[in-house]
């Protein structure tokens, strides 16, 4: 599973159809008992890029890196990975956002 996507990096600079993907999420029990999905993500250029597996091929960018967001565990969805894309294609960093 990936998404491609313009990212905003920030400073008037913008990186065109990145290759993104989510390498983990996990989903966590706070100490108020609420639970959050955390989750990763790794932009690359593209597919190529990313096939190479060499961490120096990723663009950083620190409002799209590393994400927590609430999740109830009665909502029906379940597979933390398919919530976690979900959760990244509305990232306001983001934009022309589709499914690679």
């Amino acid at each position: 599973m990936a998404i491609t996507a313009n990212v905003d990096l920030g400073n008037d600079v913008s990186a065109s159809s990145c290759y993104i993907i989510v390498p983990n999420a996990r989903v966590i029990k706070n100490e108020d008992d609420s639970f959050s999905l955390v989750y990763n993500v790794d932009i690359y250029k593209d597919a190529s890029d990313r096939a190479t597996n060499n961490i120096s091929k990723q663009i950083r960018c620190r409002a799209v890196d590393h994400h927590k967001t609430t999740y109830d565990p009665t909502s029906g969805e379940q597979n933390a990975f398919k919530l976690a894309y979900a959760d990244l294609k509305t990232n306001s960093k983001l934009s022309s956002v589709a499914d690679a």
